[in-house]
């Protein structure tokens, strides 16, 4: 088995609660995504084509390029983490994969240095 991967960015603001009660002010990061597939070989020795994938990642990542996160349906009630980015990204790309790939994680970074990954391992 093969582990491929493929990454991008976005750009979008957020605010998260403090954990003296507050709410951090709103504030902007370009968002760095990686995403890992595992599959075996096809005849042409590849798992994945790197150009499929990583079209599907920006299907996802578009939804939230140039968004107030907290605005957005899926963070009504849901804490803009990048623990919540990774959860949104991979429970979005995992249905439009092909078949013959298996979504092993997603990590996202707000920053360099701060990041969450998920995996449904």
């Amino acid at each position: 088995m093969f582990t491929v991967g493929i990454e991008t960015q976005f750009k979008a603001w957020h605010s998260i609660p403090l954990p003296d009660g507050t709410k951090e002010p709103e504030h902007e990061h370009f968002w760095a995504v990686e995403v890992e597939v595992c599959g075996e070989i096809d005849k042409n020795g590849m798992v994945i084509n790197f150009a499929q994938i990583k079209s599907r990642l920006l299907e996802v990542t578009s939804r939230l390029n140039e968004t107030v996160l907290n605005e957005s349906d899926y963070f009504k009630d849901k804490c803009p983490t990048a623990e919540n980015v990774a959860v949104f990204i991979f429970t979005r790309l995992y249905p439009i994969l092909p078949e013959t790939v298996q979504l092993k994680r997603v990590k996202v970074s707000e920053q360099v240095g701060c990041w969450a990954i998920y995996s449904k391992e």
